[in-house]
């Protein structure tokens, strides 16, 4: 029994990421390997090529939308900069909280401002994302009841998250209620952070360009969805149908509360090919494809990335130089919206 405890420690830590996993092998295992490793066989590769660049410039979009926001809460982080965290970050999102991996390496790059006013804009960045991968289903919800009513709970539940965190009452009383629990009062400065950030990121002024990038990165993000279908010889699937397809399981894979999605992203992806007469083996490989790119073949280029930031953060060579007086003025920018 003592051998048993670290390893039922280890099931109790990661239970997500073993269940996300378990959950990946029964796809593959469901639609046989065989078949699949044979879809795998007939890949394209001048398509798979071109897909490349392709996900390369969803996160050049996603990257200069969060550029923005953090100019717009006067983070004096440059665009490459910027470029190489997001990048970095990718090799953290498997990790519950992954995403504020992002956040500590620009508070290594500038300390202007505390955590929570970067966490505003990290989550400003993933919100919109999320809504306009989520707007690509609405085209053919009508023809898919089965799935309507649950996308649309779903897309006000992300934008419910806008509404509280812009209605000081709304917001103050979740805070209350989060202040409830002792783990998390550690979290309070931080909590108290992020609303005035939100609230000056959400000025049109602001908003609207990085509303831009992001839903262009969503967009391109579709367009590899539907190149990784005409990679493996699926070509009687529209683009619309291509942008439902994503935008419903990218949804629920992120509502699955599982590291990414993995398995709940695949597994409904697949299903709704299904629905759409394309075999479970084909469905299966097309989710795993765009996987590869947009998380593997990212993580493995975000690996180089994160290793270079932070050699050059621990050589002190990295911080940004913030124009003299700066703080000053965030500092008074903060206190007159109050």
């Amino acid at each position: 029994m003592k051998i048993l405890k670290p390893v039922w420690r280890l099931v109790r830590r990661y239970w997500a990421e073993l269940f996300a996993a378990v959950s990946l092998i029964a796809l593959i295992v469901g639609v046989n390997p065989l078949k699949l490793g044979h879809v795998f066989g007939t890949i394209d590769w001048r398509i798979a090529l071109v897909m490349v660049p392709v996900v390369l410039a969803v996160y050049l979009c996603r990257g200069a939308a969060w550029q923005l926001a953090l100019r717009a809460v006067g983070e004096h982080v440059t665009f490459t900069q910027t470029q190489l965290i997001e990048l970095a970050g990718q090799v953290m999102i498997i990790l519950p909280m992954g995403d504020l991996a992002r956040v500590a390496m620009v508070r290594n790059t500038d300390k202007e401002h505390g955590v929570g006013t970067l966490t505003a804009t990290v989550a400003l960045q993933e919100l919109l994302f999320m809504l306009f991968v989520s707007f690509g289903a609405l085209p053919r919800l009508a023809q898919a009841p089965s799935v309507a009513l649950i996308m649309i709970l779903t897309m006000l539940a992300f934008l419910s998250v806008f509404v509280i965190l812009l209605w000081r009452s709304a917001y103050e009383w979740a805070v209350g209620v989060v202040e409830h629990f002792k783990a998390l009062r550690r979290f309070d400065q931080q909590l108290h952070e992020i609303r005035p950030a939100f609230v000056n990121l959400c000025k049109p002024r602001t908003l609207i360009p990085i509303a831009f990038f992001q839903a262009l990165a969503a967009l391109l993000s579709f367009s590899l969805f539907f190149l990784a279908l005409r990679s493996i010889g699926i070509t009687n699937i529209s683009y619309i149908n291509a942008v439902f397809v994503l935008g419903v399981s990218y949804t629920f894979g992120a509502i699955s509360f599982l590291p990414l999605g993995i398995g709940a992203f695949e597994g409904l992806l697949t299903v709704i090919l299904l629905t759409l007469h394309i075999p479970a083996a084909m469905g299966a490989a097309a989710g795993l494809i765009y996987r590869g790119y947009n998380d593997v073949l990212m993580a493995g280029i975000g690996l180089p990335a994160i290793l270079y930031v932070r050699r050059r953060q621990r050589a002190g060579s990295w911080r940004s130089q913030a124009p003299s007086g700066s703080s000053e003025l965030v500092a008074a920018a903060a206190a007159a919206q109050e």
